[in-house]
């Protein structure tokens, strides 16, 4: 617990409502319990205590400070009838030893890090831009928005921290996001959730995902993961950005040339290694190498029939059965319009007995062990497609499902000392609308499968492995992760847009038309052999040199898990795409050290580059906060 000094006084606060804790505690382990008179003497003289170390007519500072408190102990005391000099039991709310226990112990947590305890984690903010935000999702949120005419649950509270403490096992991250936020989108969903309020309604007839009510539905939000899954969830600010950042995500889109780029860290059991053939059950279920021998990876294209009475993915034809059908278990449950259907936790899944596309990457960096000698691997995955269960499916397809998943494989056992199933969104790369800008959004690995992977013994890491990021430091992991650097931004932008060589281009003839004189001199010209300052400009983004997407091996971006939005996969064709669109290549590329993420343009002059950075990233706090601070 970080300690972070507010003022003079805060030690000595600190010390006070410790002391009252130790108090009332060491009473409860005595098996005691006090009667109302007396425990209301209790709270109120610590209320009483805490004010007069606070001294609010001191200043302002520490005014602020009693109201802060005030608010930290409102659930004991109703401070309208609260009086300092005389004790009122009527100012204490009627309340059991353990309830003040817990509201003196979050008061003390707040004192020393100004943080607010909650039950719930809170979401981490990565970055934002005028048309982007993008949050670090923690396990147990939900994605259940887009692609069908139910309407979203939700938690219908008033402020993020009600939110973030109810007693539901899950929550919507779009409900949190428009709780917290005031940008165009979560605006637009509060006035949303007050008709649906006022009027009763209970199903929603569009799911088109780009008109203003599907923006305003879900606080912006353009992806999903699974409730279990953490990472990178990318929200639209604006009802115009909306369709525009939503069909980046879309599989259609991925198979273009730049195309967004999706990441994943996965833990998988057994020792995965690389195949140096490609087995081919059926055209629907191939897994093989792909790349160059000394830049290979795995490759796992297997279509997916998704079951939604077991809610759980299928091979639509892995060459043994008729395809769509696995023996007795087919889809029982549909909706009307051919989406998803929910699970208990209110995610969707894929439409039922449809052959859906799906294309993964992986690339083992790390083998562990643990003290029964049982083997495990850590992947990066890159997914091509984004459908429900996609990577934990196609591990288990190849003999090595995720740690803790025991619906695709995993013992059940494991649950014991994996809470969760151990997948994670590192690093998404996506176009901002209207920019031309790429950012590059980093979720660092967060600290519970970091303390996951350093209780197992690292038995081999990959030869020239780079370092990749976590939330906290971990010893035992120095050869994989490094804690993130807090003066980095999560969010980064790689500046030259697609379109830099015409930008710069256009500058220059407007300038060379102008026959402008250098700054300071009127009558000096720049010398013919002087680089102009746009010629600068280009090679500092070393247009030339580098394209969005190399050095694959360690850029391989994932993409949400639960990412299939229904019956925008369901309608027959797939949409038309902006770009001239071609098959992964499986052939080794010009460049024998860069395997791109995305195929080429056919004519390779016409491809757009972009200027690929190494990313160093900053930190957040360990629990949750009632607005989030930028990390």
């Amino acid at each position: 617990m970080a300690v972070k000094k507010v003022s003079g006084f805060t030690k000595e606060l600190a010390d006070l409502v410790e002391d009252r804790i130790a108090m009332i505690q060491d009473y409860l382990n005595e098996g005691k319990a006090a009667c109302r008179s007396k425990l209301a003497r209790f709270v109120w003289s610590t209320a009483k205590k805490v004010r007069n170390v606070v001294n609010p007519e001191r200043d302002v500072q520490h005014k602020k400070a009693w109201e802060e408190a005030k608010g930290m102990l409102k659930e004991l005391v109703d401070f309208e009838l609260f009086n300092p000099c005389q004790l009122n039991e009527l100012c204490v709310k009627y309340v059991l030893e353990p309830k003040v226990v817990k509201v003196l112990v979050n008061y003390h947590h707040f004192v020393l890090t100004r943080q607010i305890k909650t039950r719930h984690t809170s979401p981490k903010l990565l970055g934002q831009t005028d048309e982007i935000l993008c949050i670090d999702k923690p396990p147990m949120f939900t994605c259940s928005y887009g692609g069908f005419s139910r309407l979203p649950h939700r938690a219908k509270v008033s402020t993020p921290t009600q939110l973030l403490n109810c007693e539901k096992a899950t929550i919507q991250i779009h409900e949190y996001l428009a709780l917290t936020y005031d940008y165009e989108t979560a605006s637009g969903t509060r006035e949303f959730w007050k008709q649906e309020d006022e009027e009763s309604w209970r199903v929603w007839a569009c799911g088109c995902g780009e008109c203003d009510s599907c923006a305003c539905m879900q606080s912006g939000c353009c992806n999903r993961l699974d409730k279990e899954t953490s990472g990178i969830v990318v929200a639209a600010k604006t009802r115009r950005g909306f369709p525009v950042i939503r069909k980046q995500f879309s599989t259609a889109h991925s198979l273009e040339a730049g195309g967004t780029e999706k990441f994943y860290f996965a833990l998988a059991r057994g020792q995965v290694k690389i195949p140096t053939t490609t087995q081919e059950r059926s055209p629907d279920w191939i897994h093989g190498p792909d790349g160059p021998p000394s830049n290979r990876r795995g490759r796992i294209q297997i279509a997916i029939r998704f079951d939604q009475s077991k809610w759980k993915a299928f091979p639509y034809n892995d060459g043994g059965m008729t395809p769509g059908q696995d023996g007795n278990e087919r889809s029982r449950k549909a909706t009307a319009t051919g989406g998803g259907d929910w699970d208990e936790d209110g995610e969707q899944g894929e439409p039922a007995n449809v052959r859906l596309f799906a294309l993964t990457f992986y690339d083992p960096i790390a083998w562990f062990s643990n003290d029964a000698n049982e083997k495990y691997t850590l992947l990066r995955a890159q997914i091509i497609s984004g459908r429900t269960h996609q990577i934990r499916f196609h591990c288990s397809e190849i003999g090595h499902p995720l740690v803790a998943d025991d619906l695709y494989g995993a013992p059940q056992s494991e649950r014991d000392w994996a809470k969760r199933v151990f997948l994670h969104s590192y690093q998404t790369k996506f176009l901002e609308p209207f920019s031309d800008k790429w950012y590059e959004a980093v979720s660092p690995l967060p600290e519970d499968l970091g303390q996951l992977l350093a209780g197992l013994q690292l038995d081999r890491v990959k030869e020239r492995c780079p370092l990749f990021l976590s939330r906290r430091k971990h010893s035992q992991l120095h050869r994989i992760f490094k804690p993130y650097d807090p003066d980095q931004e999560l969010l980064q932008v790689h500046a030259a847009p697609w379109n830099a060589r015409e930008i710069l281009q256009e500058k220059m003839k407007t300038l060379s038309g102008r026959n402008t004189p250098s700054w300071g001199n009127s009558t000096a010209q720049r010398q013919p052999n002087e680089p102009d300052k746009f010629s600068q400009n280009l090679q500092r983004w070393k247009w030339e040199d580098q394209c969005w997407g190399a050095d694959l091996s360690w850029r391989a971006t994932s993409m949400d898990e639960d990412e299939s939005w229904g019956t925008w996969e369901s309608k027959g064709a797939e949409p038309e795409p902006k770009r001239p669109r071609l098959e992964i290549p499986a052939a080794e590329p010009a460049n024998a050290g860069q395997v791109p993420c995305t195929p080429p343009y056919p004519d390779a002059k016409a491809q757009p580059k972009h200027t690929s950075r190494k990313v160093e990233h900053g930190d957040s706090s360990e629990t949750s906060v009632e607005k989030p601070e930028i990390v």
